[in-house]
């Protein structure tokens, strides 16, 4: 009688633990859907129209949800604002490139600008062909991390 009250102890502790080793890890994001042929070109329209304040345009192109929000002209513009204010005007292009973030494809435009020392970058977020999901602005060096 001891030896199976043994035994079922052992079982009782053993089986938790082989239980969690078998859990599956988390599924990995699927991957974002191809890019349409025109992106790049269409992404540096969007900055182009950052850069000269065209609201309308860009208030064109977002989600539908920023569609339906009528504050999504004067959201626009303060980001405009944000960056005229905070790194100036465009100088040079250093780099520009694609990358996915939080399942996400953004565009990167990362740039000299007039009123700082080191580089600033621009993101795009694409949530669906010719959409915009949002907008990131920030220096290079405090870049958000890219999904592996």
């Amino acid at each position: 009688m001891r030896r199976s009250r043994l035994t079922f102890l052992l079982a009782a502790l053993i089986l938790p633990a082989g239980v969690w080793a078998q859990a599956a890890p988390p599924a990995p994001r699927p991957r974002p859907a191809q890019l349409a042929a025109d992106s790049l070109e269409l992404a540096r329209k969007f900055t182009t129209w950052l850069y000269t304040s065209q609201a309308d345009s860009i208030a064109a192109y977002m989600d539908s949800a920023s569609k339906a929000d009528p504050h999504t002209p004067r959201m626009v513009e303060q980001w405009v604002a944000q960056l005229a204010m905070s790194a100036g005007s465009e100088q040079q292009l250093i780099e520009e490139r694609w990358v996915t973030r939080n399942g996400l494809r953004q565009y990167w435009r990362k740039a000299k600008f007039s009123n700082l020392d080191e580089p600033f970058l621009v993101r795009w977020v694409i949530v669906a062909p010719r959409t915009i999901g949002g907008l990131g602005l920030g220096l290079a060096s405090q870049a958000p991390p890219v999904d592996p």
